[in-house]
């Protein structure tokens, strides 16, 4: 068992964020979509007429590559920023599975904060949602886990609820930010009535490190890494993660998705305190592969059991 210090320790790496490229293409694009949704709002009914819609980013890449992180660090930025008393100008919104369009608007009250969010009909829970969305001011609302529009056993979308989404950019009520996995990129694709509406997507697949601007950018990410565990003290000294066949061995375990290699590390601190020690050895990446990346096929090699090519 852990102790309340080695606990401390792990639950400061749990609260690193590493700002890499990709992340910081995703925050303009998300302060991009609110300076939009700010300027259109501020038009008359008139010059309102010229504009045809708001704008939808997808967020649309495979688990583990970093969604979820990106959102909450954009969020910890946005609590840092002042607001009017009341203002929620982002707001994130996760789906229920089997989702209805009755079910959506149940799932944006409730992260309003309405303690009655599946109560009514259908249209009165359209209109407090609006309600929500003009009176506390929201810029960008992010709509996490869309691919619960997608049936997980007989892949049939959810349609009508995907025109809601049209629905609210065409209203100019608000920007969306599209989240899910692969399989939600079905969303965008018929009849282009979405993708249209759509600005650039930021890449957030895996990081190829034959590509000499991805390899920096993996390499970046664990270096930024190893120095962030001495600074927030969850290690006592830097743990080599850029030495040796270290980044190899990482690399062919998490296939370049730095989501995994954030994973990966965590276990393996596990084990490191497990030990009683307080700096990463290999030992403690052979344990955690094996107990982690292994048992939950993460991988299929244990690289660290073995010296690789870097």
């Amino acid at each position: 068992m852990l102790d309340d210090q080695q606990f401390a320790r792990l639950q400061r790496f749990e609260g690193i964020i590493i700002r890499y490229p990709r992340m910081n293409e995703v925050f303009k694009s998300f302060e991009f979509l609110r300076k939009k949704a700010r300027a259109v709002r501020g038009l008359n009914a008139s010059e309102k007429l010229n504009v045809t819609s708001l704008f939808a980013l997808p967020l649309i890449a495979p688990t583990g590559t970093g969604k979820s992180r990106i959102i909450n660090a954009y969020m910890q930025k946005v609590r840092e920023e002042e607001h009017p008393p009341g203002a929620i100008p982002v707001l994130v919104v996760e789906l229920s599975t089997k989702l209805t369009v009755k079910g959506f608007y149940a799932d944006v009250l409730k992260a309003f904060g309405d303690p009655n969010s599946a109560r009514g009909t259908q249209q009165q829970l359209e209109m407090r949602t609006q309600a929500f969305i003009r009176k506390c001011g929201v810029e960008l609302l992010i709509v996490d886990e869309v691919h619960h529009l997608i049936n997980a056993e007989t892949n049939k979308v959810s349609w009508d609820v995907a025109e809601l989404f049209k629905g609210i950019l065409n209203n100019k009520s608000c920007c969306l930010v599209l989240s899910g996995v692969e399989k939600s990129t079905v969303l965008f694709e018929r009849g282009g009535q979405l993708a249209r509406r759509c600005i650039s997507p930021v890449p957030l697949g895996p990081l190829d490190i034959q590509n000499k601007a991805e390899r920096e950018m993996f390499l970046g990410f664990i270096g930024r890494l190893d120095e962030m565990m001495l600074k927030e003290k969850v290690t006592d000294q830097k743990n080599g993660l850029l030495e040796g066949d270290v980044p190899a061995c990482l690399y062919e375990i998490s296939r370049g998705v730095v989501g995994i290699v954030h994973q990966l590390v965590y276990h393996s601190l596990m084990c490191c305190f497990m030990r009683g020690a307080t700096i990463l050895e290999r030992e403690d990446f052979v344990k955690g592969t094996d107990g982690w990346a292994l048992a939950y096929g993460i991988s299929t090699t244990n690289p660290f059991k073995a010296h690789k090519k870097v």
